[in-house]
């Protein structure tokens, strides 16, 4: 199964990002857009693998220790790797407490196995892949202001699996801090 560790947002702020992800599609000359349930933050993507218990350990230790903290939509962007763009909205607010966050997460996931991500971490909300827009519409996307903001209060472990031709992200563990 393909795992990956994230943040769920609250209802009131997928509300409002899946917004901007209206906008941008009417703006967009296409890509594939993600769904206003399956918005989230992700820490680590794991990719395929079975197991579960070490994936659950990793999350367990890495959430020791951290406290709650907010964080808040910030402004769109999007990463271009060799012209496929993926388009997102950068998260802002404590982030060095989201920092200490994902460098335990990640020391934790090595400790049980797992392989450790070496680039540098963007925390932000994907919007969808290989979106194409000219740069009036990124103007017009970067003027977009949020009112929502959250208090992270723990990780999840997801599983992404397809249901009925559509990607869903399953809940598989909930660790609070």
């Amino acid at each position: 199964m393909k795992l990956f560790i994230a943040i769920e947002l609250p209802k009131s702020m997928k509300r409002e990002i899946s917004g901007a992800i209206k906008e941008l599609k009417i703006k967009s000359t296409g890509g594939r857009f993600v769904n206003e349930e399956n918005l989230h933050i992700t820490l680590h993507y794991i990719g395929e693998s079975s197991d579960l218990a070490g994936a659950v350990e990793a999350i367990k230790k890495a959430a020791q220790g951290i406290r709650p903290f907010i964080l808040r939509p910030s402004k769109y962007d999007f990463f271009d790797k060799s012209g496929r763009k993926t388009s997102f909205i950068a998260v802002e607010g404590q982030i060095s407490e989201l920092t200490i966050l994902h460098e335990s997460l990640e020391c934790a996931l090595a400790d049980n196995g797992f392989s450790r991500e070496y680039k540098r971490f963007i925390p932000h909300i994907t919007l969808g892949r290989n979106v194409e827009h000219d740069e009036l519409t990124m103007i017009e996307m970067r003027d977009i202001k949020f009112r929502t903001e959250m208090s992270v209060q723990g990780i999840t472990l997801f599983e992404s699996a397809k249901e009925n031709g559509r990607t869903v992200y399953l809940p598989l563990h909930r660790e609070k801090f």
